[in-house]
């Protein structure tokens, strides 16, 4: 399993099969952490190798209910290289509830960046996307299209 921070069963992201695109599962004892795994799951998949951040930008997203405000916050980072020429590197969630999330995102010019790259990300999807409270926690698995 992996996990963003090692060894921590509270939050975290892992890869998952999928057919033809890619999933990831994510876990976190909250909303906020929720989107904050997610974003980073998503990024982990966009630049194969870590990159430290040269700027931050905020990004916010907001939606109906908790399942369209974690998914817009992923598709405006998944913007990020297309709107601002920059690649998402890292990311953190300032706050979050079920209509807002606002995101503090690392970001590196996409030139410097494309060396690390992993997998290219053409959207979000709301493919069988539910969050769940599990076990005390919640969880929820995104699909990207590629």
């Amino acid at each position: 399993m992996r996990a963003d921070r090692q060894d921590d069963p509270v939050a975290g992201f892992e890869p998952l099969e999928h057919t033809a695109d890619l999933k990831i599962r994510v876990w976190a004892p909250d909303l906020r952490g929720l989107i904050e795994q997610a974003a980073r799951g998503m990024i982990s998949l966009l630049v194969g190798e870590p990159l430290p951040p040269t700027a931050h930008l905020e990004v916010c997203g907001s939606g109906d209910d908790a399942e369209q405000t974690l998914v817009d916050c992923l598709r405006e980072i998944l913007l990020l290289p297309e709107l601002a020429g920059v690649l998402p590197v890292t990311a953190e969630v300032l706050a979050a509830d079920e209509q807002a999330g606002r995101c503090w995102v690392g970001v590196a010019p996409v030139a410097q960046a494309r060396a690390h790259a992993g997998q290219d990300i053409k959207a979000v999807t709301y493919h069988d996307l539910t969050i769940r409270q599990v076990h005390g926690h919640l969880e929820v698995q995104v699909v990207f299209d590629v």
